[in-house]
């Protein structure tokens, strides 16, 4: 019993979070490459310059992996050829698991991306949710030899072809056009001046001892009534970043004007 519910939950929960993790690249796939360059960019300084040789080819490297993203997915979900498909996810999540460990502990690249803009993770929100990932893949490779398709073969191969092409497709049409849902900063119909303002202003929490218990408290304890300072952290640190930082307009003497362009 425990172990249907496990290939069940296995099954649904993989499937669907590459699915999902795929459709909303592929929703955008200029932001894709945009991460690509990124990690290639730090991976050249710290690995070795033959990296930049994929530069100019982040984009379709970027596709590449966008779609077999949404193809494992659904492969997944009906058990198509799971003996190859199993190793297949097993090396995208173990890639994936790197690229989030290495942001996270490094802090080289801030944002991977695994979502796109329509869901914004940290590194270490996103390391984590490849760990866990990695355990449910992890179960279905174990056990890959025992699932039996849900389609019989010529089927499979149609839904899986239909699937690639569809998924090209849409990711050709995003590239040539603008995102289906654009979730960008920068979208059609976003005042800028708005969004260069931050949604709430800063609330910090102040960490102070006192007699050897810690203390914590939105106001600055003086130090006349017993309080050590320590530490202090943001409590809305997610609200308190504009979503447009780098909007500047300036002449061609370098004089900024940004402001001037709003009046």
């Amino acid at each position: 019993m425990f172990q249907k519910v496990a290939d069940q939950v296995s099954r649904f929960l993989v499937g669907g979070l590459f699915i999902f993790s795929g459709l909303i690249k592929l929703n955008d796939p200029i932001g894709t490459q945009i991460k690509m360059e990124e990690y290639f960019e730090v991976f050249a300084v710290d690995f070795g310059s033959f990296f930049h040789v994929f530069i100019p080819y982040a984009l379709e490297i970027g596709m590449l992996m966008i779609v077999l993203e949404v193809v494992l997915g659904v492969a997944v979900l009906i058990y198509y050829r799971m003996k190859v498909t199993a190793w297949v996810l097993l090396v995208l999540i173990v890639f994936f698991t790197f690229l989030t460990g290495y942001s996270h502990f490094l802090d080289k690249v801030t944002d991977c991306g695994c979502f796109g803009d329509a869901i914004k993770l940290t590194p270490k929100e996103s390391f984590i949710k490849d760990i866990i990932l990695l355990v449910f893949v992890l179960h279905l490779f174990w056990y890959r030899k025992r699932y039996l398709p849900v389609l019989r073969t010529l089927e499979g191969h149609a839904v899986i072809g239909v699937v690639t092409a569809v998924s090209l497709f849409l990711g050709i049409y995003a590239i040539r056009h603008l995102p289906f849902l654009d979730f960008r900063a920068y979208k059609v119909g976003n005042n800028i001046m708005q969004e260069m303002i931050p949604e709430e202003q800063p609330v910090i929490e102040y960490i102070f001892d006192k007699n050897g218990e810690e203390v914590r408290s939105q106001k600055y304890l003086p130090e006349s009534e017993g309080y050590t300072y320590k530490n202090s952290r943001i409590l809305n640190e997610d609200k308190t970043v504009a979503k447009i930082t780098d909007y500047a307009v300036s002449t061609e003497d370098g004089e900024d004007v940004t402001q001037e362009t709003f009046e």
